[in-house]
């Protein structure tokens, strides 16, 4: 199924709940693939944590600071730090997407 579709098919259950109905497989089966895509946006979140803080050790720097200090510029475009940048966006990436499906985005 597209992004398109599945947007398509969450947009039609969304006005099927507000109309007043109620499916008792969606109310089982939506919190548990919501819980499903946690449990392994976590287990990535877990790797890519772990090796971040392998290139702090490494380089004896926060990975905001050489994030800061990478985006100005102020690093070269050196083969880990291209990889400890891309590291540094897949967690924020990550870290969103966590908040949103656990509805801490203030869009619960």
């Amino acid at each position: 199924m597209t992004m398109t579709l599945s947007i398509q098919a969450l947009q039609r259950l969304i006005r099927f709940y507000k109309a007043g109905f109620r499916a008792p497989l969606v109310d089982t089966t939506l919190p548990k693939v919501l819980e499903q895509q946690i449990a392994r946006d976590e287990a990535d979140l877990a790797q890519v944590v772990a090796r971040l803080a392998e290139l702090e050790a490494q380089y004896q720097l926060t990975s905001d600071v050489f994030a800061a200090r990478y985006d100005a510029g102020q690093m070269p475009d050196d083969t880990d730090y291209v990889e400890w940048r891309a590291y540094c966006k897949m967690r924020q990436r990550l870290e969103e997407r966590l908040s949103i499906l656990r509805g801490e985005d203030g869009h619960a």
